[in-house]
């Protein structure tokens, strides 16, 4: 009978990753389910930089956001973020 490996392999990974970032198992699991399976990863989950960041205009309606909170900008407005 054929065992699944998948398991066994996300336990090796979240043991690791748990010692590389010197954190609980607990915190390295989440982080894996998140897709952070290795120290790199784990410093850009942490510490994110712009270059790596994803466009903001491909959110809808952003073209209409910004000219609103621009208009706003231009009439002194309060803006409630």
């Amino acid at each position: 009978m054929k065992t699944w490996s998948i398991v066994k392999q996300e336990e090796e990974l979240v043991s690791k990753l748990s010692e590389d970032l010197s954190v609980s198992n607990t915190i390295a699991e989440l982080l894996v389910k998140r897709g952070v399976k290795d120290y790199n990863s784990a410093k850009d989950f942490f510490r994110p930089n712009l270059k790596n960041t994803h466009n903001p205009f491909l959110m809808k309606n952003m073209d209409i956001a910004v000219k609103r909170i621009n208009q706003a900008k231009k009439h002194n407005e309060s803006v409630l973020i």
